[in-house]
């Protein structure tokens, strides 16, 4: 049901924001998207848990990954998130000076509420393109970080930029890419590296690998696109670049890296 329902939003919002533009009544729906993103990108993660990475964690991490142990992660995750965009906006350090509209939703003091679904989002999105490279347990942890931390940059060098094009957020800094100071790239990969840390250290089933694929290939073709009508040609590239190199991790992990389910 999750799935279909984000798959659905997503098709209309990428027809409306890619060739046509968003009715001022359905404003709300850009907010919504996210939320969609995240519970699908969690339940993708839910759903695709194998088990354990090694044995003697079974007192910390059960035989299966339940909904509520990641319920409480994507909370801890929603609250991570809103406190470092509260800091970002009212201090202009880690990401840079920035101010929010409110086309993503009510501001809660300052920073739309929807963005802590974001980072669920992203960060969980992350974490199934992460492979493990044998590792488990804390290395596989930090091991893990570092990628998320790559993954989620790289969809931020193409989602900032539009999504200030577009008017989801200014810049009073300027410069940088397409107006994006870097200080925010750099924010992005030590906030989602951090954040990543929440979601314990689980395998992942090869549909869920996939389905993790897909789901980033989609979201950063989707915004790609909608640079390129905003006349952001390095954009559209580097979604092509993120598009690419996630084909390239998902053929690795079913070289033999993962189990195929």
């Amino acid at each position: 049901m999750v799935r279909t329902v984000f798959w659905v939003w997503y098709a209309i919002g990428a027809l409306l924001l890619i060739f046509f533009s968003v009715p001022q009544g359905l404003q709300f729906s850009n907010g919504l998207f996210l939320v969609f993103y995240a519970v699908y990108a969690a339940e993708v993660i839910v759903k695709g848990f194998e088990r354990p990475f090694v044995a003697d964690q079974s007192v910390i991490y059960s035989q299966q990954l339940r909904p509520l142990r990641l319920l409480i992660s994507a909370a801890l995750i929603w609250t991570g998130g809103m406190a470092v965009e509260w800091f970002g906006v009212h201090t202009g350090h880690l990401f840079g000076s920035y101010g929010y509209s409110d086309i993503l939703g009510p501001l809660l003091y300052g920073v739309p509420a929807t963005l802590g679904f974001a980072w669920i989002a992203v960060v969980c999105n992350a974490v199934l393109l992460c492979r493990d490279f044998g590792q488990s347990g804390w290395r596989l942890m930090l091991l893990r970080a570092v990628q998320v931390g790559f993954w989620t940059v790289l969809l931020d060098l193409v989602l900032d930029p539009v999504a200030h094009a577009r008017g989801f957020w200014t810049w009073g800094d300027g410069g940088g890419f397409y107006g994006v100071p870097v200080s925010n790239f750099i924010g992005w990969l030590i906030a989602g590296s951090l954040l990543s840390l929440f979601i314990p250290a689980v395998r992942l089933s090869g549909r869920a690998v996939r389905r993790g694929t897909r789901l980033y290939q989609a979201v950063i073709i989707m915004f790609g696109l909608v640079g390129l009508r905003e006349g952001l040609p390095l954009c559209v590239i580097i979604a092509g670049i993120g598009a690419v190199l996630a084909e390239g991790s998902l053929r690795y992990a079913g070289s033999g890296q993962i189990p195929k389910l």
